[in-house]
């Protein structure tokens, strides 16, 4: 077994090592069909072919790229990457029996784990809805504007993604410039995003830049750093989530974590009316890493939300990167939010963060917030309990066809 598992692996590499950034790296033993790398014009992949993708793919110019249930598209190098433009559409609708696959050409070889990360870039959705700053960029594109200063196209729909499994993402750019899993920066309340899974990211799972897309289904596994990235003013509501960690970038109590909110700096001043707020409903997360880290410019609403750990250090779940998280406020919490570590059996006390990240270290920090200041907004509190009903995984569907156990 050792021997064969070696053999996939040097095969693996010797695959990466000869992926080309100039030609086409798309192997016609595997691909059916190879996008083409800018589409224009309204297009539909049929499930009876597998398409290939190579380098950055961009649908631009208000075209609609249409996938039919069943179909599989593989990225054949490290560095592809596709892209929804601003105005343009993606209409995924995949079903239980014949969901839509978007993986990497390793992966179709034979030569990936199921939750193997960082074989390709991600999916990248951009919209126009409203986010905050001016004139804003992807961060691993810069080509690629998204977002608005009016709330004028909150509700625009970018298409449908249901019933779709993204999985051995993300590709370093350059240094913190990664694509993720699934990227959705500015996209409105019009879109239909249901039922999906995001399986081995070698950065977030999903992260989210502006916008009031809603999300009902979502599964992420071996994301390495975040979960779920929420930042740039979102304020749609995540529900129905299950997170499980395994491999994690960094094991201290804020980064890679479950769910992070807001971002590493703050250039406008934020409270409750504009503050990056996203609706959490029917979350549970089995974390290696952080639990729920707030950054800058953030709050949230939290429903029925459960973190489990088994961390016997670094052990504290709720974490500040500074006082502006603290003077953002906008912290709701709207039923209880269950905290528990199956080692250490923690107090409450000692599962909030004391220190932030950044300074001031020793102050203003989430234990003063909900602890000594008792700031919370909501019917809810931090409370320690293994017992609360989170999400009910049994229900979220895990990238599988046609079951909703996992695809172990």
């Amino acid at each position: 077994m050792k021997k064969i598992l070696t053999a996939k692996l040097l095969l693996s590499l010797l695959f990466i090592a000869h992926a080309n950034e100039y030609r086409s790296n798309c192997s016609a033993t595997v691909i059916d069909e190879q996008l083409s790398n800018i589409i224009t014009k309204d297009t539909t992949l049929i499930a009876s072919k597998t398409y290939g993708f190579d380098k950055k793919v961009i649908v631009k110019d208000g075209a609609t790229l249409t996938i039919e249930p069943g179909t599989t598209l593989a990225a054949c190098s490290l560095f592809s990457y596709l892209v929804i433009s601003q105005n343009s559409h993606i209409v995924a609708k995949g079903t239980l029996k014949k969901p839509i696959i978007f993986t990497s050409q390793i992966d179709l070889f034979g030569f990936s784990s199921s939750d193997a990360p960082g074989e390709w870039g991600g999916l990248v959705i951009a919209g126009n809805a409203y986010s905050h700053y001016k004139d804003n960029k992807y961060e691993a594109d810069e080509s690629v504007s998204f977002g608005s200063s009016s709330h004028k196209y909150d509700d625009e729909s970018s298409g449908i993604l249901e019933y779709v499994v993204i999985k051995h993402t993300g590709y370093e750019i350059k240094k913190d410039r990664e694509l993720n899993g699934l990227s959705l920066a500015g996209v409105g309340s019009g879109t239909v995003i249901k039922n999906i899974a995001i399986i081995g990211g070698k950065d977030d799972g999903l992260e989210i830049w502006g916008g009031k897309v809603n999300i009902d289904g979502l599964y992420v596994l071996n994301a390495l750093d975040d979960s779920v990235d929420v930042d740039l003013g979102y304020r749609g509501v995540i529900k129905n989530v299950l997170v499980v960690q395994r491999d994690v970038d960094s094991h201290n109590n804020h980064d890679s974590s479950a769910m992070e909110f807001g971002n590493d700096e703050n250039l406008i001043k934020t409270d409750a009316s504009n503050a990056t707020l996203p609706t959490i409903k029917n979350l549970t997360a089995y974390i290696k890493g952080g639990g729920l880290y707030n950054k800058y410019d953030s709050g949230f609403r939290l429903k029925n939300v459960k973190i489990i750990s088994e961390k016997k250090k670094d052990n504290e779940m709720l974490h500040f990167r500074g006082k502006d998280s603290y003077t953002t406020g906008a912290k709701y919490l709207d039923s209880d939010v269950c905290l528990y570590n199956k080692k250490t059996h923690q107090k409450i006390q000692e599962l909030l963060s004391k220190k932030n990240s950044k300074s001031p270290k020793n102050h203003y920090t989430a234990y003063d917030y909900f602890l000594t200041a008792d700031k919370n907004i909501g019917r809810g509190e931090f409370i320690v309990d293994r017992n609360c009903k989170g999400t009910n995984e049994k229900h979220i569907w895990k990238g599988k066809a046609g079951s909703f156990n996992t695809v172990d």
